[in-house]
């Protein structure tokens, strides 16, 4: 998990990410946080990186947080979830910021239970990988056995590694989501302190050979140059093309 933390008080971002590390998640693993003191950093961050959740204080000096969420919701598809926590405490700031696309809004000072379990919430229904997830997943001609970590194709079973199955389980929780490199690092070699792109590249080669992830199957599982991987289905990219 990702999450990006914005405020221009050092002191408000270190209460920030004490609280989200003294609390989640429930299964014991800390999140990877990120903190910025200025929205332009931030921004230039969400080009090139994956988060699954933003924290946005409305205040911040030249570019708001606010502006940031409307950037997201116009630069990037799909925008991650936006919780703003801020000062402003008009229904008026609510409105907007909720119709602008905000998850959730939190008024500043912020209570630490209800914090954590709004952020709580709001990751259980943005994020596709949560301690809820069914014993089968398929997708097509693919089914995957999370009580067995195995993978089935046609109904045969395919050899993968655990890091090939994390992998391939990953990208199809996330379909048409590009993801960045160094979220799926962060995923799959999480105790590792070098990332070592030729392995994460070599993990996908083998993907795409062993589950039939190309167009002649319905799959791209695409190479965004300077990003990342997005695993999509021929269906739903047909459905993006408009209409002549």
């Amino acid at each position: 998990m990702r999450i990006a933390v914005l405020d221009d008080e050092p002191l408000e971002l270190s209460r920030i990410r004490e609280t989200l590390l003294s609390a989640l998640p429930a299964d014991g693993q800390p999140p990877h946080l990120y903190m910025f003191s200025d929205s332009s950093t931030l921004m230039r961050q969400l080009k090139r990186e994956t988060f699954d959740l933003l924290i946005l204080d409305w205040q911040v000096p030249q570019i708001s947080g606010f502006q940031v969420l409307e950037w997201a919701h116009e630069h990037l598809s799909p925008p991650p979830a936006v919780i703003m926590l801020t000062a402003h405490n008009a229904e008026s700031d609510t409105v907007q910021a909720l119709n602008a696309g905000a998850s959730d809004y939190i008024c500043k000072p912020y209570r630490p239970a209800e914090f954590i379990a709004r952020v709580r919430n709001v990751l259980r229904h943005r994020l596709p990988n949560n301690s809820e997830s069914p014993k089968h997943l398929a997708f097509g001609r693919i089914v995957f056995d999370i009580a067995e970590a195995s993978l089935f194709l046609d109904g045969r079973p395919v050899s993968l590694t655990p890091r090939e199955y994390q992998l391939a389980l990953l990208l199809f929780k996330n379909q048409e989501r590009p993801l960045s490199r160094q979220y799926l690092y962060e995923h799959l070699w999480p105790r590792e302190k070098e990332f070592v792109s030729r392995s994460l590249d070599t993990h996908v080669y083998r993907l795409r050979s062993k589950l039939q992830l190309t167009a002649e199957y319905g799959w791209t599982l695409s190479t965004i140059y300077g990003y990342g991987y997005r695993l999509s289905s021929i269906e739903s990219l047909a459905h993006e093309l408009p209409e002549t």
